[in-house]
């Protein structure tokens, strides 16, 4: 008896405390079946039961008999003989003969009481024992929800005494005094501030693109390698166009080695004047040819135009691709001069003006943001890998060693300035009259 009322009182939920009446009960006298019920004739709990079935026969029985019988019966046996011959009939099939019923005898307005049914009499000392342990448990309960009552009444009626004041005019009460402060601070100028996704960009970085069309063979620098001007990128496969560049030499020697067989024949008659003319204009178009293919020979190799960074995803991925002419094979960019790119959605596009401040919070870094100013916002929204539409924003970055270009970021765009108001209300309203069409 002393640890089950320790348990109830430890308790904090009313299904927890029904649990422990119907189910932790057996250990003070067996028994085969407990129910309860609360504030209804639906019983609640039942013994061995997670949960009931509402439709269940046995339920419904039950609720029934609680309706009929038990809400008016006292404290004591149940008497199954003075019942119905349907429900002594239903009483044997679903329980044992023996019945103790413990009513709330505190709060008579309501239905709550306990069902307690074995296989032999109850005795006089086993009652008395239940009867005590059913007041505690009922106190418990009738504890925990005046608890609840009352935290939510004291909490509502404290807060709407301190906010309106019986005793004191409209005017003077706390809430007016709230509400006019807070209708002041709507006033406050703020700016306008968005975030968007960015991230670090080089300035005007150098497309390396493939002159000739061909099948990449060796790629002479590795992903950010620094190279200067004039240092071999990558190469060409070059076998077909040394082939070319033969058959060319030898071309120009057959033309040259025809002029001359020309020339001598022309010492000793007019007749091959109009051939060699034909010849040596032959000798210059194969002239023009084998310096074509020299100058292709000679961009096989791709170099650098200015010193950078070489930037590019793998050296892997460029071998053994075919491009073709003017096709982007790597960057060569600056790394000490790079800028904020931001993609501002087309939901929060504000006025950004040219020079208005940006802080780019890195994810690498997010307590030192790289700060700088707008400088060019697209007039036409992109559409984003995502598939969302945005426009882009370029900022100018003052100084940024100690972050490589790549690096991404949540942006925070600040615009032009407005009220506190218009800043808090602006997506409501924005929402409201696209759903209204006002």
């Amino acid at each position: 008896m002393i640890e089950l009322s320790r348990n109830a009182r430890s308790i904090e939920r009313i299904e927890e405390l029904d649990h422990l009446i119907v189910n932790t009960t057996h250990r003070l006298v067996p028994y085969r079946q407990a129910v309860l019920w609360r504030d209804s004739d639906m019983p609640i709990a039942l013994s061995g039961l997670v949960s009931l079935d509402e439709n269940a026969p046995l339920i419904r029985w039950l609720k029934a008999l609680h309706y009929n019988v038990l809400s008016g019966l006292p404290a004591g046996p149940v008497e199954v003989q003075s019942l119905s011959e349907d429900d002594q009939a239903t009483w044997i099939e679903y329980l044992p003969q023996f019945a103790l019923w413990l009513p709330d005898a505190i709060k008579e307005e309501t239905s709550a009481g306990l069902l307690v049914v074995r296989d032999m009499a109850w005795t006089e000392q086993e009652s008395a024992l239940l009867e005590e342990w059913w007041q505690v448990w009922a106190h418990a309960q009738r504890s925990l929800q005046r608890d609840g009552q009352g935290r939510r009444r004291l909490s509502f009626d404290k807060v709407m005494q301190w906010l309106l004041p019986a005793d004191l005019p409209w005017y003077q009460t706390r809430l007016t005094w709230i509400l006019i402060a807070l209708l002041f601070l709507m006033f406050l100028p703020v700016r306008m501030t968005v975030n968007a996704p960015a991230q670090l960009v080089p300035v005007n970085p150098l497309w390396v693109r493939a002159p000739i069309e061909g099948v990449i063979a060796e790629v002479l620098v590795k992903p950010a390698d620094r190279v200067e001007a004039g240092d071999p990128l990558f190469r060409f496969h070059d076998e077909v166009l040394k082939s070319r560049l033969e058959v060319s030499r030898q071309a120009l020697k057959t033309a040259m080695g025809q002029h001359q067989q020309l020339i001598q024949h022309a010492l000793s008659g007019e007749e091959f004047g109009a051939e060699l003319i034909k010849a040596a204009g032959s000798i210059e178009q194969k002239r023009a040819e084998l310096e074509f293919v020299e100058s292709r020979l000679s961009e096989s190799t791709v170099r650098a135009e200015r010193d950078g960074v070489a930037i590019f995803d793998s050296a892997s991925k460029l071998i053994g691709q075919p491009v073709g002419v003017g096709e982007r094979i790597m960057r060569i960019v600056n790394p000490d001069q790079s800028e904020i790119e931001a993609w501002l959605p087309v939901a929060d596009a504000v006025n950004l003006p040219i020079g208005s401040p940006v802080n780019l919070y890195l994810r690498s870094s997010p307590l030192s943001p790289v700060r700088g100013r707008v400088r060019y916002v697209a007039y036409d929204a992109t559409e984003r890998p995502n598939g969302n539409l945005a426009y882009r924003v370029r900022a100018n970055v003052k100084k940024v060693d100690r972050y490589r270009v790549g690096l991404k970021g949540t942006s925070r765009l600040s615009g032009s300035w407005t009220t506190l108001g218009y800043w808090i209300f602006r997506r409501p309203i924005a929402s409201l009259r696209t759903r209204l069409g006002i």
